[in-house]
């Protein structure tokens, strides 16, 4: 509501709360007439934000999770990038540290060679709140969350988008505040099937989506790369004390992933260790987890997390 660039609409989902979060919204619409708000039964993040793009009427397309803030000239940041650039969508950074002092606009050539390929080798371009997105470049392409899953979703919206966008702008920007609480997607860890996730998307078969722009031998190297890097995360979530699991439940955790066939023939590949640039800790990871040492995969996550502490 305290945007610098103030001709916008606020898309409000109310995405089955059981508090009072319905009647908040009620009360900001009375003082904003900026504000749409749609009631929903619970459905999930993928059809929340369908639903959001389906009544927008600006020519760009943001998102903010409910836990998150956003800085005040955030939108007329990116805005104007777009503008100046005639990109199709605008990505800023994750976070300060990231702020180098320098912007880019890829066109085409680069975003099928240099940028689509990091969405299936890291997770570090997943997110949709650090974007812009045209509007008309979305509908064109039919561009939707993908329904029926609670992680993972950004992906696929980004990737999809991709394969119809021109250009890119990327700017040496920050003003996106993503925050973890408790019960947030990203931190309940007892909640969510990590590891099934993981594998999934190892699983997905992308080529009908985009088609011959990368080639099936170097689809699965990517896909290997960003399993090996999401499992030796996993490991640490899991096995960390910093969590909300006993000991127990930890081990029985690490153990289902060592042993986990589509982990057992990835992790077996000694070159994928050097492929993926692991450090020196995340190499100690991988080299336990083909030997299926839980034991050592735990002493290995307490050091991390109280070295850091």
């Amino acid at each position: 509501m305290a945007q610098t660039f103030s001709d916008i609409e606020i898309i409000c989902i109310n995405d089955g709360s059981t508090d009072n979060s319905l009647q908040i919204l009620q009360d900001f619409r009375q003082k904003d007439a900026r504000i749409k708000i749609i009631d929903q039964k619970n459905a999930g993040v993928s059809a929340a934000r369908n639903a959001g793009v389906a009544i927008a009427s600006g020519r760009y397309l943001g998102f903010v999770d409910g836990d998150d803030t956003v800085s005040s000239d955030y939108f007329e940041k990116l805005l104007h990038e777009a503008e100046r650039t005639g990109a199709d969508a605008v990505y800023s950074q994750l976070s300060n540290n990231e702020v180098k002092g320098s912007a880019k606009v890829l066109d085409r050539q680069e975003l099928i060679t240099s940028l689509l390929p990091e969405f299936f080798k890291t997770d570090s371009c997943n997110a949709v709140w650090n974007k812009i997105f045209l509007a008309e470049k979305v509908r064109q392409g039919q561009v939707k969350f993908p329904a029926g899953t609670a992680l993972g979703e950004d992906a696929y919206f980004n990737i999809v988008f991709l394969v119809h966008a021109e250009r890119i702008a990327v700017l040496d920007y920050c003003g996106y505040q993503y925050r973890e609480v408790p019960g947030s997607a990203t931190r309940n860890i007892a909640k969510h099937d990590y590891l099934k996730r993981i594998v999934e998307m190892y699983r997905t078969d992308w080529q009908p989506v985009i088609g011959d722009l990368i080639s099936g031998q170097d689809m699965l190297k990517l896909k290997k790369i960003r399993l090996v890097n999401a499992i030796i995360s996993l490991i640490y979530i899991y096995g960390n004390r910093g969590n909300d699991l006993t000991d127990r439940q930890r081990f029985a955790k690490l153990r289902e992933i060592v042993q986990h066939s589509v982990i057992v023939e990835v992790f077996s590949n000694l070159q994928l260790a050097e492929e993926s640039r692991l450090t020196k800790y995340a190499n100690s990871i991988f080299t336990q987890i083909r030997k299926k040492n839980v034991f050592r995969l735990y002493l290995l996550t307490q050091y991390s997390y109280y070295r850091n502490r």
